[in-house]
Formats: structure tokens, C-alpha cells, sequence
């Protein structure tokens, strides 16, 4: 298969690459006692229980295309399906939405709403049926952000968008509510924020990674935030005393211990790094500095907390970072580069990860013209499995990425 070199600059990409868009598939959706079946005009009002859906069985993912033949822009979208066995195949079903040329699609519990910000700083909306068939509800709906991030609410009848700019051009947390029907309600502003690059939920609440939140002082890199209460953290901490930083990845371990955060700044005359920042009981603070790591692009911690990997775009690398949660100030270690399983990664960007059932630990890693699976065996090991290849020309290179819960 013949590699593509497209000819885009860090600078002028989202956080950094090509990306690999997003996984959904069939749920089980419950409307409440207040609820409104699906299709009638009042059921963005309606109170819903998405149930999760079974941690087994067949996932969709779903990838922008964001190229056409030709490398110019394009809006299409594919559907790929991960079987129970966690091979990954294409289906050839294809539609049109929004063009996102990288990110991450959220899903809401029941796998059925997909939500993904895209380039314009619209949000697309879609629903997925049991089949892998696509509805698209909302092509690019616009609001009083300009989307950077989606994530969706613990209880998924909200998702919280992160609006990536400076405070005084709109830089701050919104929420929108999620309909039964999956129409989307604008429910405004929650807190200012200068450049927020992540959000995060642990069972203590939430994790911010922005230079500042709400009331916090300025100058920081990490916020804890209880009860929902974005505008007044209840802890903040500084990750890069430089401010150099261009915060490109975060992740948090499975015991929801650490937080890590990859700066991939290609401006500031610092080499890239992780940061690595301890969650304890109402605070977080600093805990050390992995550098150099180049353009940490995409980071996933497995879910038996021995390892984690870093997605090294500009690299065409991925590493592997030893964890051991008892050390107090080196939990994480550099262990080199995976194996890799055939040809080394080209130009690796967003990840999804699988954090239920049989395929838990399953990482899917959007680059170059397919789609690789790397694999947390558990024993403090992580396994490359391949490139899945999307094609062999520029309509082939994914951008988003996500996958069913």
C-alpha cells in the first residue's frame, strides 16, 4: 500500500494530526416517567436513562475522512465495525456531516448519540442504529462556543463542550443537554476558561486542563473541580512553570491517581514533554516531568495500572511508560518504543479506547491511511496487533476518531 505525504504543518492542524473518528452502535434507550417518545417535538425536554450498553458484542466505529481523492476538504464520515473478537473491518458505509480532521467522538452511555466537534467549531450530532446505520441529526450545529471538545456527562444526558480560545474570545466550559431524540439544547455558558484542552470525569469529580478556570488564579495547567462546579475549582496547580506549553493530550490512570498531560508545542524552544500531576482527596499537585517525548499527541493508561502508552505524532512513535502507583515521585518511566507489527506507525494521532469487557484494554489509533490496534495485556505489557488500512489515497486518511462504550 502506497503512503501518502500530505503536505500539512502542525500549525495548521487541530492539536496536532491526522485523526481516526469514532465507534457507535446499537443501546438500549429508556425514556423516564416525564419522558417523550422518540420523534415528538418536545423530547429535547424529556428526562432520559440512557442505559449502558452490553459490554460485549459487536462496536462501530466511526472516522472522518476529512480529504477527498484529490487532498482537497472533504465531510465524509465511515463506519468500521470491531468485532467481539476485536478484529476491525471496514463496511463501506459512508455519510456526510461536518469536517473534523481530528478529535475524538463521544458517545453517549447507550452507544446511540455521537457528538464530535468539528472544524468550523460546530458540533455534529448523529445516531447509529444496531446495524451501523448512520442518521445524522445535526450536520453542524453552532451555539455560543466555538467547539474544540466534546465529552459527555457521567449520566449522558448532558455533554460539556470545551470552547478553545482565550477568555475574551468566548474560551470556557459549556454544557448542552441531550434530548431523547437526540436534539441538542444550548444550556450556555458554565465557566470562562483560557485555552481549556481536556476534561476529564473521576469519581471525585472532574479534571480540567486549562491555563486558568473560572475564579482560579492565572498561569496554571490543571484543575479539580467538585460537584460540577466549574467556576470555582477546589484545587489548581502548575504542570510547566515555563508557559510554554501547548497542551495536545490528557489522560488520567484507572485508579484515577495521576493525571497526565502532553505539551507538544512547536514554538516555544522547549523540547515536548509529559506532565504528571497527583489526584488526592479535594487537590491535585505536581508530581514530575517526562521530557524529551516528541509531539505527544494521544496518551491511554491501561486499565490494570502498570503501564501507559504516549502517541508520538511528528515521532511516528508510539512509547511505553512503565507505571508503578506506589512511587511518590517517579510513577511513570520511558520504557522505549512498541514492537510494532509490521510497518512502524505513519504519522499516528487521536486514540479510543475500550474500558469494558472482554476487549478492555483494546486501543485504536487513527494514522496514516488505517487504523491500529494495540492491546494492555494486563501483565504490565502492551501488545501492537496492526494496521486495519482505510485505502491507499488521501480519501484513506482519517481524522476523528471514536468508539461505542
Amino acid at each position: 500500500m502506497s503512503q501518502v505525504e500530505f503536505p500539512l504543518s502542525r500549525e495548521t492542524r487541530p492539536l496536532s494530526l491526522f485523526v481516526v473518528a469514532a465507534l457507535a452502535s446499537t443501546a438500549l434507550l429508556a425514556c423516564g416517567d416525564e419522558g417523550k417518545e422518540r420523534g415528538d417535538a418536545d423530547a429535547a425536554d424529556a428526562t432520559c436513562v440512557r442505559e449502558s450498553r452490553p459490554e460485549n458484542g459487536t462496536r462501530y466505529v466511526v472516522v472522518s475522512r476529512p480529504y477527498g481523492e484529490d487532498g482537497m476538504p472533504a465531510t465524509t464520515w465511515e463506519v468500521l465495525e470491531l468485532a467481539p473478537d476485536g478484529s476491525l473491518a471496514v463496511t463501506g458505509k459512508l455519510f456526510e456531516m461536518g469536517r473534523a480532521t481530528g478529535g475524538m467522538v463521544a458517545f453517549t452511555p447507550d452507544g446511540e448519540i455521537g457528538l464530535v466537534a468539528q472544524e468550523d467549531g460546530s458540533l455534529g450530532v448523529f445516531r447509529i442504529g444496531p446495524s451501523g446505520d448512520v442518521t445524522v441529526l445535526h450536520e453542524a450545529l453552532t451555539g455560543d462556543f466555538y467547539a474544540g471538545e466534546v465529552v459527555i456527562g457521567e449520566a449522558g444526558t448532558d455533554a460539556f463542550v470545551l470552547s478553545e480560545n482565550w477568555r475574551n474570545n468566548g474560551g470556557g466550559v459549556f454544557r448542552v443537554s441531550i434530548g431523547c431524540d437526540g436534539s441538542i439544547e444550548d444550556e450556555g455558558l458554565l465557566a470562562a476558561a483560557k485555552l481549556p484542552r481536556g476534561l476529564l470525569w473521576t469519581a471525585g469529580g472532574a479534571v480540567v486542563a486549562a491555563h486558568d478556570l473560572g475564579d482560579s488564579e492565572l498561569a496554571l495547567d490543571i484543575h479539580l473541580v467538585a460537584d460540577g462546579n466549574f467556576a470555582s475549582p477546589v484545587s489548581s496547580t502548575t504542570l510547566f512553570p515555563d508557559r510554554d506549553a501547548i497542551v495536545a493530550s490528557m489522560a488520567t490512570t484507572a485508579d484515577e491517581r495521576f493525571v497526565l498531560l502532553g505539551d507538544n508545542s512547536d514554538f516555544s524552544g522547549v523540547e515536548n514533554r509529559v506532565g504528571v500531576a497527583r489526584i488526592t482527596s479535594g487537590a491535585v499537585e505536581a508530581v514530575q516531568v517526562l521530557t524529551p517525548l516528541l509531539d505527544p499527541y494521544a496518551i491511554a493508561t491501561s486499565p490494570f495500572d502498570d503501564a501507559a502508552i504516549v502517541v508520538s505524532g511528528f515521532g511516528d512513535a508510539i512509547f511505553k511508560l512503565t507505571y508503578d502507583p506506589a512511587s511518590t515521585t517517579t510513577p511513570f518511566v520511558v520504557d522505549g518504543e512498541l514492537e510494532y507489527l509490521g510497518a512502524d506507525p505513519q504519522l499516528p494521532a487521536d486514540l479510543v479506547q475500550i474500558t469494558r469487557g472482554d476487549l478492555l484494554g483494546l486501543v485504536l489509533i487513527g494514522e496514516n491511511q488505517g487504523v491500529r490496534r494495540v492491546r494492555f495485556d494486563g501483565e504490565g505489557g502492551v501488545t501492537d496487533l496492526g494496521v486495519t488500512a482505510t485505502g491507499d489515497s488521501f480519501k484513506a486518511i482519517p481524522g476523528a476518531i471514536g468508539v461505542q462504550p
